[in-house]
């Protein structure tokens, strides 16, 4: 019996004596107080031993326990170091909790908190979840670091014990309340010592209680402490560990950003001004209070107008500044500052010769000496050169961050993320959003675009006649990135690349409508966009003393781009550093699209649905996080050796299999760097993905040339004696309903690649052809398909 209690119990056999003793004797624990809440097995053991001993005790039995771990596990608590399991039974009433170590300032374990994990009905409704050891003291996780200067306090020990498991990097100091009204003089003692602390935030749930608890106490600590005191807007109904549950660590770091200060003004509080806003506010107020009795610094509140205010006039600045760096060309007033009267001009800041002679000028009709403008108007050029660098460092910043979502829209995201079948489900809700048929085309495309958020970016080229519908495609395609994201160009000049500034292009989605209207120049730069991720050229500017000099201007990535063209051949070098994408243009095609044209006009397609897919896929894409991948298998699979340009197609499939395993970054594995590691089944996926363009680089005709030449030979075919069979465009034009600029573009092609053979005719009465080279690419396809297939099921093989 001493044996099975000790078991039993998980105690030691001195305790497990002391309670066969109180069995034996008949003295039950029928009358115990619910605040004894270990059980009397535990009591006692507590008592007679270090709660050090008996807490490694509890730690031990949690591996036994399959209903603890699955509870650990329900809340997302498995990773947790230090937590224990307490079976507690005794003879009418069964306690079975996880328990935590609370800490003096020592770091050593002074008592224990216990929460019940299983539901109270029935005849043990009595017993409620929270348990702590009699006498209760100590702190959970612990006594906050002496150096603490942000301290989070939750409601309760599971959150904390959450919370840590979300904040990386030691960012804040975090300590349990035990309540609503759990906030003792141990804990408001310990936050006292904290000399460096500068904010303490309240993280408690989302009820009234919670709400108001948190409230209580950020006014009472307000008043003791001087240090910013703020509160997290917890969700109704919400708390810590549901939303880590439920939404990830993402969403709790997100409200913890958009805390409020306990101290805001009514009128602030009803802007919903964050914590972030506040502290840039404050920090703003502060560097003007330093600057009051030096000159005035500039005044920008008033749109399209800067004014500069000093002791001897008055300089009004109207329009926008030059974004460019190399001038400060601005339409200027220089008022007087009793008379008003103003003297105008338009002058370039950086001209020496010619703001002396304007402050000269002014001085004479509003009676100033000018040495004093003169003066003026060269620090007015300082102060406007700081503030167009912030301008435009802010407006990076806002460029370069994509749109928060709400937590039900990144929960919804999360979960569509997590699904097995991500890639097929991908596919249909582009389908969706209005992308009728070219099903691998555009999740090929997608995935492309997905890119651009990516430290390393992908790039396609899609190939197809005039009215093929290439463009459109494009534009679908672009339509489903995060508009934030995306820059749309129609046409481009020879220089334009150079002139943009330094960080337009940085993770941003690039598309071109039609390259075929760019020229050498822009062709070249777009080349040295996506293999550099930067363009650098020599302007000339000129110096504060009036003379020419050379200057550096660069323009950086990386950017993912999509482009359209009606050719291929002629890019040649700009295939090799993209994906090639052939437009379907086969008569099936042709069929879906007039259904789907046919159902919008009837009305029996609902626009709305495709909004809304649409904008679901935006918001998974926002969702996604430019981390690092490993590819334990980059060496495993080997492409066609008769591929063209195989050295640059296997870096472009690597780069591919690397963004199909971040479409899949919620599901993956991470090593020790949080680095997402690639599977197998990520290698299968890219090689299916991107198997025509694969194809295409082993294939010496283009995509559209391609289609074409598998028609005209399916066309032959139907004649006696194919082999020998002669034909002229008009035959061609009729049967394959092509117009005649394409039909001779296709044919002088094949001619020249010898694939056709000009068999006579006349220039006025037309020439007449023979297919000269039979190529059999269904067998050539099938011999490049089935040579990845047996490596991917090798590796799969030897995987298993």
């Amino acid at each position: 019996m001493i044996q099975f209690i000790q078991d039993k119990e998980n105690c030691s056999k001195h305790a497990a004596l002391k309670i066969a003793t109180e069995l034996a004797n008949g003295n039950t624990t029928e009358h115990t107080q619910n605040t004894d809440v270990m059980g009397i097995a535990s009591k006692r053991a507590a008592e007679a031993e270090n709660f050090a001993e008996l807490f490694n005790r509890q730690k031990e039995g949690l591996p036994r326990s399959p209903k603890a771990q699955e509870y650990l596990r329900n809340r997302c608590l498995e990773q947790l170091q230090e937590v224990g399991y307490n079976s507690g039974v005794n003879w009418k009433k069964l306690k079975q909790c996880i328990t935590f170590p609370l800490k003096d300032k020592n770091g050593n374990i002074v008592s224990l908190y216990g929460r019940r994990i299983t539901e109270s009905n029935g005849h043990n409704a009595e017993f409620g979840k929270h348990y702590y050891t009699e006498n209760r003291k100590g702190l959970y996780p612990h006594y906050p670091d002496k150096h603490t200067e942000t301290l989070i306090i939750t409601e309760a020990i599971i959150d904390a014990a959450t919370l840590q498991l979300s904040i990386e990097n030691n960012q804040y100091s975090i300590l349990a309340a035990y309540g609503t009204n759990g906030l003792t003089a141990e804990h408001k003692a310990a936050i006292s010592q904290l000399s460096n602390l500068q904010e303490v935030i309240f993280f408690f749930d989302g009820d009234t209680a919670g709400k108001q608890g948190a409230t209580k106490y950020s006014e009472e600590l307000r008043k003791d402490k001087a240090c910013l005191v703020s509160t997290v807007t917890t969700p109704d109904g919400e708390d810590i560990n549901s939303l880590f549950v439920n939404y990830g660590k993402e969403a709790i770091l997100q409200l913890i950003e958009e805390r409020q200060p306990v101290d805001l003004k009514a009128s602030q509080l009803s802007n919903n001004l964050t914590i972030k806003q506040y502290s840039n506010q404050t920090k703003a107020a502060t560097a003007a209070v330093q600057t009051v009795h030096a000159l005035s610094p500039l005044k920008t509140d008033i749109p399209n107008k800067i004014i500069h205010q000093t002791p001897t006039a008055r300089y009004i600045i109207k329009g926008s500044l030059p974004k460019t760096f190399d001038r400060m060309l601005v339409s200027l007033d220089v008022q007087h500052p009793e008379t008003g009267i103003k003297y105008r001009c338009r002058l370039d800041l950086y001209e020496e010769k010619q703001t002396r002679k304007e402050a000269r000028e002014a001085s004479e009709k509003l009676d100033l000496r000018s040495d004093l403008v003169e003066n003026d108007l060269s620090q007015l050029t300082d102060l406007l050169e700081e503030y167009r660098d912030n301008q435009l460092q802010q407006s990076t910043e806002e460029n370069s961050n994509d749109k928060a979502l709400r937590l039900p829209e990144q929960a919804k995201c999360k979960a569509f993320l997590q699904k097995e079948d991500l890639i097929q489900n991908l596919n249909e809700l582009i389908g969706q959003s209005g992308i009728v048929g070219e099903e691998n085309n555009r999740l090929f495309l997608f995935i492309i675009g997905t890119s651009h958020k990516m430290k390393d970016t992908l790039h396609a080229l899609i190939q197809g006649s005039s009215g093929s519908g290439k463009t459109h495609l494009l534009s679908k395609i672009a339509a489903l990135m995060p508009p934030e994201r995306v820059v749309k160009f129609t046409r481009v000049t020879e220089n334009s690349f150079y002139n943009y500034d330094e960080y337009f292009f940085r993770n941003k989605l690039i598309c071109l409508e039609d390259i075929d209207g760019l020229k050498e120049e822009a062709l070249f730069a777009w080349r040295e966009l996506i293999s550099n991720e930067q363009l650098s050229s020599s302007t000339s500017q000129k110096d504060e003393n009036g003379n020419i000099r050379s200057a550096q201007r660069i323009v950086r990535g990386p950017m993912a781009s999509i482009c359209a063209t009606t050719h291929g051949q002629i890019y040649e070098d700009n295939m090799s550093r993209m994906f090639i994408v052939a437009v379907d243009e086969s008569s099936e095609q042709t069929q879906k699209i007039m259904n789907y044209q046919s159902k919008t006009a009837s009305g029996t397609i609902e626009k709305k649905l495709e909004v809304e897919a649409k904008e679901f896929l935006q918001n998974s894409i926002r969702m996604l996080k430019p981390l690092k991948v490993i590819n334990p298998y980059a060496d495993k699979i080997k492409l066609p050796p008769q591929a063209h340009k195989i050295r640059r197609l296997h870096e472009l499939f690597l780069s591919f299999v690397k963004q199909v395993t971040l479409i899949h970054q919620y599901q993956r594995k991470r090593d020790g760097q949080g680095r997402v590691i690639t599977e197998p089944e990520d290698l299968k996926t890219a090689v299916e993905i991107m198997f025509d363009s694969i194809f295409l680089k082993v294939d010496e005709l283009d995509g559209s040339l391609r289609q074409f030449y598998e028609e005209l030979k399916n066309h032959i075919k139907t004649k006696s004696n194919p082999e020998q069979y002669e034909f002229m465009q008009r035959e061609i034009r009729h049967a394959l309903n092509i117009s005649k600029s394409q039909l001779q573009r296709y044919i002088n092609d094949l001619v020249e690649l010898e694939y056709l053979q000009q068999m006579g005719g006349y220039q006025n009465r037309g020439y007449k052809y023979k297919i000269l080279w039979w190529d059999d690419i269904a067998k050539l396809r099938e011999d490049v398909k089935q040579y990845l297939k047996n490596q991917i099921d090798r590796l799969e093989n030897n995987n298993q």
